[in-house]
């Protein structure tokens, strides 16, 4: 019964969070999809194999018989602490951006540590442990950051006019 209401009120609290941050105006509405949906792509990616290899588990979770994962940690919860990160780290130049990574990853590892601890919703196999996690989530944050920088940087770089006739002009 604890772990139905955890992860319940998990949801709810992830579902709201998404409502709240993906809407919220600091920076541009898009980017803020593409980074929920990058995390995404990239947490299935890292958890497939981990779960297929039952590194990791996740005893009580939404449609056992559809989905080895915990869906509202990989497609709620994961990817809504992504935008968050990069909303905080909006602007910050890419050293404090590093730094801030573990601002996310760290209480998120200690999240999922006292999970395993103290509930069904995870549990760790094989020599999997917090340390892991706590690279995996850092190492996936600054993927992210990285993919969405690289986007508006080509975004710039073929919407500004301004760009494109500079190199005109370096080129002469």
């Amino acid at each position: 019964m604890k772990d139905k209401a955890i992860l319940n009120l998990l949801t709810i609290f992830g579902i709201g969070g998404s409502i709240f941050f993906l809407l919220r105006r600091k920076g541009d509405l898009k980017d803020w999809f593409l980074i929920y949906f990058i995390k995404t792509l990239v947490s299935t990616v890292f958890d497939g194999p981990v779960i297929k290899t039952k590194y990791v588990q996740y005893p009580h979770r939404y449609f056992p018989k559809l989905f080895d994962s915990n869906i509202v940690f990989l497609y709620i919860l994961f990817p809504l602490s992504c935008v968050i990160y990069n909303q905080f780290t909006y602007k910050m130049n890419p050293l404090k951006s590093i730094v801030s990574v573990f601002l996310f990853s760290g209480p998120m590892t200690l999240f999922e540590n006292w999970l395993e601890n103290n509930t069904k919703l995870v549990k760790y196999n094989k020599g999997w442990n917090s340390y892991i996690t706590f690279i995996v989530l850092s190492f996936t944050f600054l993927l992210v950051k990285g993919c969405i920088e690289g986007i508006r940087f080509l975004d710039k770089k073929i919407h500004n006019p301004s760009i494109a006739t500079e190199k005109k002009e370096f080129a002469k």
